[in-house]
């Protein structure tokens, strides 16, 4: 009996640890997964079969150069392992490639001992044209000695790039073209080419935003389409860019306010440490300033304890809100553990002041008594991934102490639910938005 209890501890400890390792891949792509939102990037991939290749060194080089239209157009390039319990990226170029000379660019990595393919990736983000050639994928031998296991320099073979990251439609985008190119020099190159052309540039579109001097800093926002007021209230480290894959469909039902919060997107920062009082003032000096007396809004993520502050706070400011992944205490009763371990490490590691306040705003912050939330009168709907960072009993128990709320676990998601499950997500935004709310009683039902 006591044998079986032991197994049974180990299993569980086991799954445990999977889901950690799962949620801190999640919270560390976050930032890069959407702020680059789908409608303004793309990514091509090609794979390699590394089944031989067994805990090596690996280098990846390609060289690069742009064309960009936009100012934050920009080229990247990455590889992933791929192995059979998961397809995440091991290492990814950091900066941004704008070079508009060839300039070759490396990265290293180490190949999993469960590895049986490589797929190297060019990244395009917005519009503009984008060169990529001579892509070389070497393993280490020796301390200084390296064996090429594949090139391509687009001479000889056709496009064998296919457009995409994974199933589904992530990372593919009718906007972007890729092609063979043959350079106009004195020596014939061919090279790959991949066109941005037409892709919207949501969070830095020039005729469409705005900044705001809102205490101390310079808050930036954008305003798209007509009807009821829809503000829109972005993730940590994220932007209004965030928002770029719904901005079609929310524009055609509403007139849509989207804000970079401090420190974040284009908008500024000050001397003191981030908070989410502060940030919910900026967002009420706005609204004051644009003469918006009641909005909806759709929080995700850190805009979403935004919009709760702000509904207890400003209660006639808020007409509904959709709060999406909020906790309203940093500590592991709310977030897996691995989360917050991971915040943690990154203010020790990081060397951007930014990046290192808003992680630290996670750690510190939100601090609301559940009690607080009956002060919240809109109606909300509490909505999480059943895979969310967010404990789905956190999320239940905010639900649970607002007086006029729904609960909505989208299943098979993480905290990206609203961008996994698009379609659903949106058919869930406007009923609610759209229809009177109601909480009905299944007693009524038996009835």
């Amino acid at each position: 009996m006591a044998t079986n209890k032991i197994l049974e501890y180990n299993s569980i400890l086991k799954i445990m640890k999977r889901i950690c390792t799962f949620l801190i891949i999640v919270l560390y792509f976050l930032p890069f997964s959407f702020t680059q939102a789908q409608e303004n990037w793309v990514s091509y991939i090609h794979s390699i079969d590394v089944k031989n290749l067994k805990e090596q060194q690996i280098r990846l080089q390609m060289s690069i150069r742009t064309e960009i239209e936009d100012a934050d157009a920009a080229a990247r390039f990455g590889f992933r392992v791929v192995t059979p319990n998961n397809d995440g990226f091991r290492e990814f170029l950091k900066s941004r490639v704008k070079d508009t000379s060839w300039t070759t660019y490396t990265i290293v990595g180490n190949i999993d001992s469960t590895a049986t393919r490589i797929r190297y990736s060019p990244h395009c983000q917005h519009n503009g044209k984008f060169y990529f050639d001579d892509i070389k994928i070497d393993v280490r031998t020796g301390d200084h000695e390296w064996k090429n296991i594949f090139t391509e320099n687009f001479e000889h073979e056709p496009l064998k790039l296919e457009q995409g990251l994974r199933s589904g439609n992530y990372g593919k985008n009718e906007k972007f073209h890729a092609e063979i190119h043959t350079e106009n020099t004195t020596i014939p190159n061919k090279c790959l080419l991949i066109t941005g052309k037409g892709v919207p540039n949501y969070g830095n579109n020039k005729k469409a935003g705005k900044y705001a001097d809102i205490n101390g800093i310079k808050l930036y926002y954008e305003i798209y389409g007509e009807g009821h007021p829809f503000l829109y209230l972005h993730g940590n480290g994220g932007s209004i860019s965030n928002c770029s894959k719904f901005m079609p469909h929310l524009i055609n039902k509403y007139k849509v306010i989207a804000i970079d919060s401090r420190a974040q997107g284009l908008s500024t920062d000050a001397d003191e440490p981030l908070s989410y009082i502060q940030m919910t003032a900026d967002i009420n000096a706005l609204l004051d300033k644009l003469n918006i007396d009641s909005t909806y809004i759709w929080g995700q993520s850190d805009g979403a304890i935004l919009g709760l502050i702000l509904a207890m706070k400003h209660p006639d400011k808020v007409k509904k809100l959709l709060a999406f992944g909020a906790n309203i205490q940093p500590d592991s009763l709310a977030v897996f553990q691995c989360a917050i371990n991971d915040s943690k490490r990154i203010v020790r590691e990081t060397k951007d002041e930014r990046k290192r306040k808003l992680e630290q705003l996670m750690i510190d912050y939100p601090n609301i008594p559940y009690a607080d939330l009956s002060f919240i009168k809109a109606p909300v709907l509490v909505i999480a991934g059943d895979r969310d960072i967010i404990r789905p009993e956190h999320t239940l128990k905010i639900f649970q102490h607002i007086p006029n709320s729904h609960l909505c676990i989208i299943p098979g998601t993480t905290h990206g639910a609203s961008w996994e499950k698009k379609d659903l997500f949106l058919s869930i935004l406007d009923d609610f938005f759209e229809d009177k709310f109601i909480m009905p009683d299944t007693r009524d039902w038996f009835r």
